[in-house]
Order: structure tokens, then C-alpha cells, then sequence
């Protein structure tokens, strides 16, 4: 059988400018004249029963279940998803495009497919997955494609009724957009359009060319949309071309702003964006002159700086003073500093800074900076301008008469001093003589010279007057002193000193040479003519000496005398004598040439003369010779490095002695003259015997170890021995269960370690019994000893050998605990045997409840903490574990049950406890609540069971009641209703019908199957409506197929499906509904 589904009722409506096929014969809803109906006649009822559920059944509009995107001249797929697990096996597909089919597919042994001429060479149907693709996309393609497919079978969990729709989108890219200026000439993405000038209109036109759908246009500055005129679009070939125009007024805030014609379209994954800039020039908006506030000082450097804002591009800056153009080039002590800074808007910041040395002649003068640009001067507006009056205060400008002045002792002098000055005001006078301050309050021997009367007249002429004279005049502002000075000159006999170059000490071992200068400390004139050399007061030479032979004494300097070759032999105390026009004057003072020299050579001795390692050993340096000065300083060096910058005393003391300080030692004395000859020594170093690696306290070995040793390493030098001792008595070399390596180490100057014996005492487990240890009896002290040597006694060493191994003999205190519900039970202590000593938790259904030996449980045990705990013991080397079982005890429940047994009414009374041994109690409860007690009952060989017969003639109604007890206590009674009844009762009962038998339950549960097969009916009445509209469309098809070529169905294939191929479910036999128990008039309660 066949079953055909009808396709969608309806095919949503094209877009605009979509194609939409003409009707054609073939899509007409009647079935064909050749063939003949196959719907079956209903009777009337059936007929108002689908009209019913049609009234429940509503009409599904059309919609679209997948959108698909695709760009032109690619390909497509299209799916048709198909679940054969719920609609059963497929029988074929059609593919519409729109309204017109342009391909089907029969499935089976033929798997014939067929494509409309027009779509032949692009269209391919394909399985597996059910699919069509598209080759080669047209614009034509556009259209909403609906899959339809037919079953062989379909299930009724099918959902597939109403085709898969999609709807195809054929997309085309732009295939550019430009951008044109007011003339016509295109704007290139990214170039910079101007210059232009703010108010200006910026005119340009955005083209969108050749795409689909049509696109979303627009102008943007940024973020803001630029208000434009409504964009206009042209279809041609199915290609929109879409014209956006700008008319914009340039302003300031168009500055570094990028002009955007921006295109949004579902056939581009990004908004394309095209892009230009505006060179937008506009005038300067501010301009000020800032720098001295009020006034400034003389001197100080003047820093003017005009600071134009808001011009691009950059202004032209000029400076005045007062009417004149001031310029760098024509003065070198001005400076004129201008820079630009573009700002994040495009316009430029331009600062200039006039820099100068403010002097008198910048007093009241009025600076003024003046600004423009391109803008200005198009707009023919005047340069903005800014202005500031300087005014300098400068201090008294001076000037002495006359330059030069010779007088005798005891005469009369006049010292003129003239000034000008801003403010004019004198707050002091000083007058100056060589640069030191004249005394004017000496009246006795000055006049004048104050700010009454500036000029100074000098009373009495004598020695000390003799020298430059200058004037300082000083105003609020500053000092001014005057350029020239007043050359006075007072003759007088000379007063000398002598100097030495160089001045000394001088050291021997130079062999430098020493000149003499007998200076000039007072004498006018000036010049020395004659010079008397003395040593030690006694006359060496009197220069020039022209009365000698040699010409070369003659005509010298005679206030130079030259000392070759300095010694000891030139310690002396030095004097000279100087002549002039004056005369003789006195001897100068002495003065001595000091020599140095170099002590003699060193001793170097130590002590002890051998060093121990980690003690002290003091070295001593001593010279017979200490040299001038006398030395009482020394360097040293050790191995062959230094001197030691932090040792300067005969006495070094080295401590501790360690490894680095096995080298040689060396000292010399030193002063000022030199150093002495050097003296060395090397020092030998011994260790006393020490631990580099001791044994430690305790070593843990596993008594099934096959290789254990125990090491030690004792520094000495000199060399000792090392032997080793079992709980203080030495092992013997002829021992076989041990053997001995040792080695002689040498010293490690990474560490500082010495030379060192190493021994290693190995265990033989081959010759041990069981080739292991004995875990109890192998513990033992082993102890390494080292002999003694020339400098430290014997040391040893120990350890304790502890023989470890994994826990045994694990048990439990208390292998059962009993303990009752919502008690807390005793602990219970676990206790194992290893080394190291066992740790220990307790785990429960493989989870850890405690840490320790103990098991302790502080929460009442309640019935699911029943079961097996297991305490693990465990140390590094294994574990071992044992159990305890708590069993938690309670009260029983009870549960009553009736059965017919051996012919037998029976109550059943079962106990569910722990213990599971119960003792039962029987009672019956009247209506009047009167109480009997019937006896323990039957227990039948079962411990949690009793056994209750009922009589087979009872009047009234009764309430059994049944009370389990163990060895916890009572439980809760449990109860059971019995009906009054006699034989005719019974006999009655057995007459009723079986439905009048079953409980209300039952009955209720029989009332709820049917409403369910009554809702089955009515899904089956809708799965039959919608199987004629099935066929309906099946017609249709019929009639379309003719088009395609062959028809997809054999003749007569459709016209034996009265009701499209549903099974129903078969009948279940009454049997399989019967109650269980009938048979044997079992009643469970």
C-alpha cells in the first residue's frame, strides 16, 4: 500500500519583484476524469465525527522553515530534512519553486529522478542527505522552494505534513561605490579633498552600483548621521544602483573628521565604508601675550610667549617693539622660538617665545605679537593682535676718574664716582680697594665716599693705599660697580715671602726637582731687582751674580732659585731678601723643604707556625729602617692578591683557618716616600678530625631490602682511620654479612672542606638469614669512630638501625557491636604491628568516617548506618586492614495480608525488625471499640511471620489488629477490616458480576482506559481527514507529473487505500485483563 501526502495548503506570497507564474491547467484542484475516486463512502456518523475534529483541527499558514543566502553564480544546497525512524519508509520527493515543480525523485529499485528542461544543466537532486542544489545562482533562482515528500507507510509519530519550505535569497555584492564631488570628478577612498574654508558648502554624491537586495546608504561624520536627502534607487536586470547627495556647511566641527558614505546589505558580511577628509581651513580664535607681569630686573632673561588657539593652518607670527619688527637674525642676544602643535581637531596651537636679556634700554617699551593666516587674509580681516608694556628695573650704572693716579706718602687724593639708575635712589656705597672693602668710617684717613657724597678723598697718602680703586653703588634693584678702575701707585720697600713649586713634601725616590720663589708681599715698585738666598739662616747666593764666570747667573730672574735632584741632603729651612728702587727689604720668614723616603726591608714571622682549621693564626711584620716618616703602617697580600685595603697594622690575625687560607702571605711597610721591600711566607694548615657527613639518628631499612650501606666522612689532616662498631663492639673484617669501602677525598674548595675520609660500611644480605633482616632482632646502634691525629682527637658517630616493615596483625576489638536505633555505640580499637608505627582511619561503603585508631561514632546510628567498617593501618611501606560489623537494632512494623490457604481464611501478620525473631499479639476491635485478645497465633516455622484463621460465620463487622514485638521493644500495632458475613453472604458475593467485585480503585482505573481509548479514536479520525487531503494533493501531482514525463506511480497504485495503509492496534484478549487473584480468591490489603 500507498500512502500519498498532500502538499501545503498554501504558498506565501512573492516579494516584490519576484516572478510569479501564471495558472496553468495543471494546478487545477480537480482530479482527473481518467481516474477514478478512490474515496470510500463513510457512514453519516463517521462523517459528523470528522467534521467534529476538523473543527479542532486548524489551518497552518504558510512559513518559511529555513532562510538560505546565497551570492550569485555560486552554489546552493537546499535541504530537505527527511526522519524515516518516525515516518517510515520514503516513497519519493518533488521540488517546487514557487508554485511550478522543477524536479521529483522515485525512490526503490528504479531511483528514477527527473529535472524540468529549463533547470537541467544546473539542478541536481541528490540522497543521503535529500537535498538540492543549485549550480551556477541567477538572480532568476530567487524564490521560496518547497520540498515535498511521500511515504510508503507513514507512522503516526510523522510530523512531516506540510513539506519543508525554504526560502532562497540570491545576493550580489556592489560592484563598487564611489564617491563624486560637485563637478562630477570622483573622490578616492582615504584622500584628503581642499583645502576649503569654514561656511564653505561641501557638495558630493555616493553611488551604489549593481547590487542586491537593495542596500541601506548613508552619509556619516563619525557617529553622527549627516541629514541628506532620501536616497534613490534604479533596477535594472535585477540590480539596484542607489544615489545618496550631500549638500553640508563646513564648520569647526567637521576638523579631523573623516566624511563616510557608509552601505549596509545582506549580500555583505561588512558595511562597506568609503571614506575622504575635508583639509578644512579656519581662523584663529584667540590670541594672548603673556610673561612679565609688571616689571622685571635688569639682566634677568625676559621670556615673552604669545599663545594663538583654533587657526589651520598655523598663523604667521611677528613681533614689535613698540613700531619696530623685531628680528633674531639682526640681534644675537635676542631669541625668537615659534612651534606649532597640530591638536586632535586639526587645528594648531602655535606658541612663540621672544627670549631676551632684559637691560635699561627695554625700560617702558611696549611688545606687541601679531598673528594671521590664509583665512584672514582671503577674508581680508585685519591680524588679530596682543600687546605688553615692559617695564626693567636696573641697578646704578658706574663710572670712576681718573684711571690712573702716582702719588707719594702723606699727600692728598680725590676718587670721582659717577652713576645713573632706575630707581635712582642709593641704598649704599662702597668703595673698593684690590677688591677689598675700603674703611670710609675712618675719617682720620678717608672723606666722603657715602650715598651724600659718592666721590672719596683719601687724606694722607701711605703704603697701604696703594692699588686699584673701584666704586660700588647699590639701589632696591641691585649693585653696580664701575668698569674702570683708579690705578693708584705709592712707592715703598719690599716684603717677601718664600714659595715652593712643588710646595713638598717631595719624595726621595722621584729624584724631582725644587724651585724657589722669593714672592712679593708688599713693595712698590713691584719688581724685585736683587735676591739674597739663605739655608738656615746662612747665605747661600745673592742673584744675579754677574761678578762669577758663569754669564748664565747674570741674567736671570733673581727671585727664582732652582734645587736638582732632591735628597735627603736638601733638608733644610729656607729664606730670601728683596731689593728694589726702595731698597733692601727685610729677610722673609723660613720656610722648610720636607723629604720623604721609603722604610727598609720587612720580617714577616706567625704564629703558631702551623694553623688549625677554624682557630686563629696572627702574623707580625716588623722594619728595622722606618723611613721619614717614620712608617707605622703595613699591606699585606695573600695569595699574591691584594693589598688588603681594610689591614694596615704590623699584627694581622686570621680567623677562622679555613681551606683558603692554605696560600702564601706577604707585608711590606709603606709612608709617604714609598713602600718597603716585601717579605713572605706560606701557611700550612691542618684539620682535626670532623664530620663532613655524620650518621644520622635513626635510618629506617625494609627487612626485605637487597642493598643497604651506612656512610660517613670525617675531614682530617692529617690523615686518620675509621672503623666501625654493632651496639658498641667493632665489626671484624672476616664478618661476611658486611664489607668496607673507604676513600681518601680531596679537598673541596667549593665547600672549604679539607682532605677527608670517606668510608661507606655495606650490608652483604646474601649472607644474612632468609637473605633479609629479622625484624625484630636485626634493630641494632651502629656507630662510625675516626682514630685521632696531630691536632684533634677521635670523634664518632651513631645511628639506630631500625629494621621497618608494612603492618601486620591487624585486629578489632569487638569483631560484632550491637547497638540500638538513635543510640551511639561504644568504640571500637583497632590495633597492627609495623615500623614506622602504623597510621590508622576507619572506613564505611568506601568512604573515610574517622582518622585514628578508634572508631568513635557521636551521631545516633540510625538503620542504614547497618554493616561492615573496616579499619586500614598503614605506613610507607603498606597496609593491612580487619573489620567489625555494627549490627543496628529496632522495633519491628508489622504489615496484614489475607489469603485463602489450604481452604482457609487467613489474616498474615508479617514483622520487618533486627532482630528478625518477632513474637506476634492477636486482638479484635469491635464497632462498640471493645477489645479481645485472640492468642499469639500460628507462627508456622517462620520467625517474622504468625499465622490467624478466620471463621467461616460471623455476623458483624470486625478490625483485626496485630502487634510485633522483638528483643528492641514493640513496634506500632498494624490492622486489617473484615466485613460481617455468613454462607449466604459469601454465596451472594460469588453471584455478583465480575466488574461488582473489583474495589473502587479498580474501577477507576478501568473509567480512565476507556476516556484514553476514546482520545485514541479521535487522533485516528484526524490522522484519516488528513490522509483525504492526502490524496487530493496526490491528484494534483497526478496531473502536474504529466509535464516532467512519466508518471512517479504505477497505475492503480493509489486505488485500493481506503484508508491510506493504518494498522491498528490489534485486540488484547479479555483474558490478559482478568484479575490475578481471582483464581485464588487472594485479597492483598
Amino acid at each position: 500500500m500507498l500512502l500519498r501526502r498532500s502538499p501545503h495548503s498554501g504558498i506565501p506570497k512573492k516579494s516584490p519583484g519576484r516572478r510569479t507564474p501564471s495558472p496553468s491547467p495543471s494546478s487545477s484542484p480537480s482530479p482527473s476524469p481518467s481516474r477514478p475516486s478512490s474515496h470510500p463512502t463513510m457512514p453519516l456518523q463517521l462523517q459528523l465525527l470528522l467534521l467534529l475534529c476538523l473543527a479542532f483541527v486548524g489551518h497552518v499558514s504558510a512559513q518559511f522553515d529555513r532562510t538560505i543566502n546565497e551570492q550569485e553564480s555560486k552554489s546552493v544546497v537546499l535541504p530537505c530534512p527527511v526522519n524515516e525512524e518516525k515516518c517510515g519508509k520514503l516513497h519519493s520527493l518533488n521540488w517546487f519553486k514557487g508554485d511550478d515543480r522543477i524536479a521529483a525523485m522515485l525512490l526503490g529499485d528504479s531511483n528514477v529522478t527527473s529535472v524540468n528542461k529549463e533547470f537541467e544543466d544546473r539542478v541536481t537532486v541528490e540522497q543521503n542527505p535529500y537535498r538540492l542544489v543549485i549550480k551556477d545562482l541567477k538572480i532568476g533562482d530567487e524564490d521560496i522552494y518547497l520540498c515535498d515528500t511521500t511515504f510508503f507507510i507513514p507512522e503516526e509519530t510523522c510530523d512531516n505534513f506540510n513539506g519543508y519550505r525554504v526560502e532562497l535569497r540570491v545576493l550580489v555584492p556592489p560592484t563598487e561605490v564611489v564617491i563624486l564631488d560637485a563637478k562630477g570628478d570622483r573622490i578616492e577612498n582615504g584622500s584628503v579633498v581642499g583645502p576649503m574654508q569654514e561656511r564653505q558648502a561641501l557638495k558630493a554624491t555616493c553611488t551604489v552600483k549593481n547590487t542586491r537586495p537593495q542596500p541601506d546608504v548613508g552619509w556619516f561624520r563619525g557617529t553622527k548621521r549627516l541629514a541628506t536627502y532620501s536616497p534613490t534607487h534604479d533596477l535594472n536586470d535585477g540590480l539596484y544602483t542607489s544615489t545618496l547627495e550631500l549638500d553640508w556647511q563646513l564648520s569647526r566641527e567637521d576638523l579631523a573628521q573623516d566624511i563616510e558614505c557608509r552601505v549596509e546589505s545582506a549580500a555583505i558580511k561588512s558595511t562597506i565604508v568609503t571614506k575622504f577628509s575635508v583639509d578644512l581651513q579656519v581662523r584663529p580664535t584667540s590670541i594672548l601675550i603673556k610673561g612679565v607681569e609688571h616689571h622685571t630686573v635688569q639682566g634677568s632673561k625676559v621670556v615673552l610667549q604669545c599663545d594663538i588657539h583654533g587657526a589651520r593652518p598655523a598663523v604667521n607670527l611677528t613681533w614689535y617693539n613698540t613700531t619696530s619688527t623685531i628680528s633674531a637674525e639682526e640681534n644675537d642676544l635676542t631669541e625668537i622660538r615659534t612651534k606649532a602643535f597640530e591638536k586632535e581637531d586639526g587645528t594648531y596651537h602655535t606658541q612663540s617665545e621672544l627670549v631676551f636679556n632684559a637691560s635699561r634700554f627695554e625700560n617702558d617699551r611696549v611688545f606687541k605679537c601679531e598673528a594671521e593666516n590664509i583665512v584672514l587674509q582671503i577674508n581680508r580681516e585685519k591680524p588679530i593682535a596682543s600687546s605688553l608694556t615692559l617695564e626693567v628695573l636696573y641697578p646704578p650704572v658706574v663710572k670712576v676718574s681718573p684711571p690712573e693716579m702716582v702719588t707719594n706718602t702723606s699727600e692728598i687724593v680725590l676718587l670721582n664716582c659717577e652713576y645713573f639708575a632706575n630707581p635712582a635712589s642709593l641704598t649704599q656705597v662702597v668703595w673698593y680697594r684690590n677688591g677689598d672693602i675700603v674703611n670710609v668710617n675712618d675719617t682720620d684717613h678717608y672723606q666722603g665716599g657715602n650715598s651724600e657724597n659718592v666721590a672719596l678723598v683719601i687724606k694722607s697718602t701711605d703704603k697701604e693705599d696703594v692699588g686699584n680703586y673701584s666704586c660700588q653703588l647699590s639701589n632696591s634693584i641691585g649693585k653696580g660697580i664701575s668698569e674702570q678702575q683708579i690705578d693708584l701707585d705709592v712707592q715703598y720697600v719690599p716684603v717677601v715671602e718664600v714659595l715652593m713649586i712643588p710646595e713638598g713634601p717631595v719624595k726621595e725616590s722621584d729624584e724631582s726637582n725644587v724651585t724657589l720663589f722669593c714672592n712679593i708681599l708688599e713693595a712698590n715698585p713691584s719688581v724685585l731687582t736683587k735676591v739674597r738666598w739663605y739655608a738656615n739662616a746662612t747665605l747661600l747666593k745673592e742673584l744675579p751674580d754677574c761678578e762669577e764666570t758663569r754669564e748664565d747667573l747674570c741674567h736671570i730672574d733673581p727671585s727664582k732659585l732652582l734645587l736638582e735632584s732632591i735628597g735627603r741632603g736638601f733638608f733644610y729651612n729656607y729664606s730670601c731678601e728683596g731689593f728694589n728702587a726702595a731698597g733692601w727689604g727685610p729677610r722673609s720668614e723660613e720656610k722648610e723643604l720636607m723629604v720623604h723616603y721609603e722604610p727598609g726591608p720587612a720580617t714577616l714571622t706567625h704564629f703558631p707556625p702551623i694553623a688549625v682549621k677554624k682557630k686563629s693564626v696572627i702574623f707580625s711584620c716588623s722594619v728595622d729602617d722606618p723611613g721619614y716618616p717614620e712608617s707605622n703602617r703595613y699591606r699585606w697580600l695573600r695569595g699574591g692578591r691584594g693589598p688588603l685595603q681594610d689591614i694596615v697594622t704590623k699584627d694581622w690575625t686570621v680567623e677562622p683557618v679555613g681551606l683558603d687560607s692554605r696560600t702564601n702571605y706577604s707585608c711590606y711597610a709603606y709612608n709617604e716616600g714609598g713602600k718597603g721591600v716585601m717579605a713572605t711566607v706560606n701557611l700550612e694548615v691542618h684539620a682535626p678530625p670532623f664530620f663532613i657527613k655524620n650518621l644520622p639518628q635513626y635510618t629506617g631499612v625494609l627487612h626485605s631490602t637487597r642493598n643497604a650501606n651506612l656512610t660517613c666522612r670525617i675531614e682530617c689532616v692529617p690523615r686518620c682511620e675509621i672503623s666501625w662498631q654493632k651496639d658498641g663492639t667493632p665489626i671484624e673484617k672476616n664478618d661476611t654479612r658486611y664489607f668496607v669501602k673507604e676513600k681518601y677525598m680531596d679537598a673541596s674548595p667549593a665547600t672549604g672542606d679539607f682532605e677527608s675520609m670517606l668510608s661507606v660500611l655495606h650490608f652483604n644480605m646474601s649472607n644474612w638469614a632468609n637473605s633479609k633482616f629479622d625484624i625484630l632482632a636485626d634493630s641494632a646502634n651502629y656507630t662510625c669512630v675516626s682514630t685521632a691525629n696531630s691536632v684533634g682527637a677521635g670523634i664518632r658517630s651513631g645511628t639506630y638501625l631500625g629494621i621497618e616493615y608494612a603492618p601486620i596483625n591487624t585486629t578489632v576489638a569487638n569483631a560484632t557491636v550491637y547497638v540500638q536505633e538513635d543510640t551511639i555505640p561504644g568504640r571500637v580499637i583497632c590495633k597492627s604491628f609495623g615500623n614506622p608505627e602504623p597510621s590508622y582511619e576507619w572506613r564505611f561503603k568506601d568512604k573515610t568516617i574517622t582518622r585514628g585508631s578508634a572508631l568513635i561514632i557521636n551521631t545516633p546510628m540510625q538503620r542504614n548506618d547497618n554493616g561492615t567498617y573496616t579499619c586500614v593501618a598503614f605506613n610507607k611501606h603498606g597496609k593491612s586492614t580487619a573489620e567489625t560489623v555494627i549490627e543496628v537494632q529496632f522495633k519491628p512494623r508489622c504489615e496484614i495480608e489475607r489469603r485463602e490457604i489450604d481452604d482457609q481464611d487467613t489474616l498474615i501478620c508479617t514483622a520487618f525488625g533486627n532482630p528478625v525473631e518477632a513474637d506476634f499479639s492477636w486482638s479484635i476491635k469491635a464497632e462498640n471499640e471493645t477489645v479481645e485478645y485472640l492468642g499469639s497465633g500460628d507462627e508456622k516455622s517462620f520467625a517474622d511471620k504468625s499465622f490467624y484463621v478466620l471463621q467461616e460465620d460471623y455476623a458483624i463487622a470486625r478490625t483485626y489488629r496485630c502487634v510485633a514485638n522483638n528483643t528492641v521493644g514493640s513496634g506500632a500495632f498494624c490492622e486489617i477490616e473484615v466485613a460481617a458475613g455468613s454462607a449466604l453472604f459469601i454465596w451472594w458475593q460469588e453471584q455478583l458480576a465480575w466488574w461488582q467485585r473489583w474495589e473502587k480503585t479498580t474501577l477507576i482505573i478501568l473509567v480512565a482506559a476507556i476516556l484514553g481509548l476514546l482520545l485514541a479514536v479521535i487522533i485516528i479520525c484526524c490522522i484519516i481527514i488528513c490522509v483525504c487531503r492526502r490524496r487530493r494533493r496526490q491528484d494534483k501531482l497526478h496531473d502536474k507529473s504529466s509535464s516532467l514525463g512519466e508518471p512517479l506511480t504505477e497505475p492503480g497504485e493509489y486505488e485500493n487505500l481506503p484508508f491510506h495503509g493504518l494498522q491498528t492496534a490489534p485486540n488484547k484478549h479479555v483474558s490478559d485483563f482478568e484479575d490475578p487473584y481471582k483464581s485464588s480468591n487472594t485479597y492483598i490489603y
